[in-house]
């Protein structure tokens, strides 16, 4: 993990500033700091849908999810814990004006696996599938972690550049924490698509070997130490 931190120093002055505890006014240092991380992402999201084609001799529903599922199966997913529906008609299908769907939502923790579905999906005829969600299932305490760091480098700045002249810090009078919205990157997944339009073995190599961005992870606090 790597961690960075940067110092501010605000008040009156430009350096040191006076505020009140308890009614009284004390001199004080404030400190801004940051800090952050990058870990890979182990948490994934796919959404897929399946729906019948307005055509005559159109694919039912019924032969869909059984290319779906084969498609999974294949893949490694455990259908029953990581697949859900999001969304369905609500038609029973029986006309033949009315062409049934089904939105669903695969969740999945090994990014091989994502290109395995991905793979699969694409053999079975399943083709509206896209990758929408690539991040921590960790993420809580990711933050919380990186947040403890960046208050430890607001102490350590505080207290040297407090000891630059003379003088020490005491207790902190004031926190405020900002916590950014994790950055996550995601990649495109190899498909047999651009393998078909390549035919160059280097590049079908090169696109094998993608991966994905790795989840940032940033904190910031802003923190108030009395000057003694």
């Amino acid at each position: 993990m790597l961690f960075i931190a940067s110092a501010l120093l605000l008040g009156a002055s430009g350096a040191w500033a006076q505020g009140f505890d308890n009614g009284k006014q004390v001199p004080y240092v404030e400190i801004t700091s940051s800090a952050d991380t990058s870990v890979a992402p182990n948490k994934f999201r796919i959404s897929i849908s399946i729906s019948e084609a307005p055509t005559k001799g159109k694919t039912t529903i019924g032969e869909l999810e059984r290319s779906l599922a084969r498609a999974l199966d294949a893949a490694g997913v455990d259908i029953k814990k990581q697949l859900v529906i999001t969304d369905q008609s609500n038609a029973s299908g029986k006309r033949k004006d009315i062409y049934q769907y089904k939105n669903y939502l695969l969740t999945l923790t090994d990014p091989a696996m994502v290109e395995a579905v991905f793979d699969e999906l694409q053999a079975n005829g399943i083709s509206n599938a896209s990758l929408t969600q690539s991040t921590r299932s960790d993420l809580r305490e990711l933050q919380a972690s990186v947040r403890i760091k960046a208050m430890k480098n607001a102490q350590n700045t505080a207290s040297e550049l407090a000891a630059a002249i003379g003088q020490r810090i005491g207790k902190a009078i004031y926190i405020q924490s900002y916590s950014s919205a994790p950055e996550t990157g995601m990649v495109m997944i190899r498909g047999l698509s651009s393998k078909a339009a390549t035919g160059n073995a280097i590049q079908e190599d090169a696109l094998s070997n993608v991966k994905f961005n790795d989840v940032r992870v940033s904190q910031s606090v802003t923190v108030r130490f009395v000057l003694e």
